[in-house]
């Protein structure tokens, strides 16, 4: 009886969360069988990373820190994710990225955002062997000011990833961001 009384005055339990009624699919997408699809193959994996930042464009003084970093293949292929997490320069930061191939556009396409509360968009691929995104150029000032990020001395264990600045058109690059990356 008294199991009865408790029982009855119980809360109702909350709805459970909606369930996924099938596991994704991890069969590649005939949609994005394209050789363009898998130029980023290179940059899957799990990563130990080393970041080395400028302190300004006009300062030659770099900090150090050290980070990680997993980029999967996902959506059947049709797109890459990326999580990173540092714990500096400076302070700790993290971020994500989605990018993907735009058959339309012949173009990578990629968005990051971070805790920082940063949003940046970029457009690019494969230029003289070397995979590279541009970011939007914006204007401060009287200067218009593009930043890229250059994939290097790729290997199946490690590559450098740049992060480079340009106020002249793109006649030339400053490097403002180094990281190097060993596979786990």
């Amino acid at each position: 009886m008294i199991f009865g009384l408790i029982v009855g005055c119980a809360k109702p339990a909350p709805p459970a969360a909606p369930q996924p009624t099938a596991a994704p699919s991890t069969t590649p997408s005939a949609a994005c069988a394209t050789p363009e699809h898998r130029q980023l193959d290179f940059w899957i994996g799990d990563w130990d990373v080393t970041i080395r930042a400028r302190a300004a464009p006009d300062k030659d003084a770099w900090a150090e820190a050290k980070g990680t970093q997993r980029i999967e293949a996902i959506l059947g292929g049709c797109a890459i994710s990326e999580t990173f997490t540092a714990e500096g320069p400076q302070t700790p930061w993290a971020g994500r990225s989605y990018s993907s191939w735009q058959p339309q556009k012949k173009a990578w396409r990629q968005t990051w955002v971070d805790d920082q509360g940063s949003y940046l968009a970029f457009t690019g691929g494969v230029e003289d062997s070397v995979f590279t995104l541009h970011g939007e150029p914006r204007t401060v000032g009287d200067k218009t000011i593009e930043m890229r990020m250059v994939f290097l001395d790729v290997t199946a264990t490690s590559l450098r990833w740049e992060w480079q600045r340009t106020e002249d058109g793109r006649a030339t690059w400053l490097p403002m961001m180094v990281i190097d990356y060993r596979k786990r």
